[in-house]
């Protein structure tokens, strides 16, 4: 069996670092928002509900009857009470990011991401997937960038 979710978030970093080319990405900018950091979002997202869910299966969780299998309150839910997800660090680092601020290069992207309404790049993340019109400044560098890390995170396991 191959990992594709990997080569997924391969294609997305690289896609981030593209941005940094263009934009100087640091503590002042990570409200920049744009239709392709949308775009990014949106696609990482996906990329989390998807191996969440298959990371659930794996460790023998079984679907609800009666509804849909949740990402957050169900498989996230289970993946924190397994590994503990919301203490794992991510230093989000390269060589075109500036960041001074530890809240900014330390993260915790999957704090309290098992929490409908907790996590700040999944709000982010259902503002703009369910009404875009009216949220596209959420489409910003810090949520696309904590959204990166928690699927770097999660393709750990």
């Amino acid at each position: 069996m191959t990992n594709t979710y990997w080569a997924v978030y391969k294609s997305l970093e690289r896609e981030l670092i593209r941005l940094s080319e263009h934009i100087h990405i640091d503590d002042t900018q990570l409200g920049v928002y744009s239709l392709k950091i949308l775009e990014l979002l949106l696609r990482c997202a996906v990329e989390i509900e998807s191996i969440s869910k298959e990371l659930y299966k794996n460790l023998g969780g079984i679907s609800p009857i009666d509804r849909d299998l949740f990402f957050d309150t169900d498989c996230l839910a289970l993946l924190e009470s397994k590994w503990e997800l919301s203490q794992k660090v991510v230093i989000a680092s390269y060589i075109n990011f500036h960041f001074e601020k530890d809240e900014n290069k330390i993260l915790k992207p999957l704090h309290n991401a098992h929490i409908r309404g907790k996590a700040d790049w999944k709000k982010a993340y259902q503002a703009v997937k369910h009404d875009r019109a009216n949220s596209l400044q959420k489409a910003n560098l810090k949520h696309l960038i904590r959204a990166m890390a928690a699927l770097f995170v999660l393709n750990v396991y």
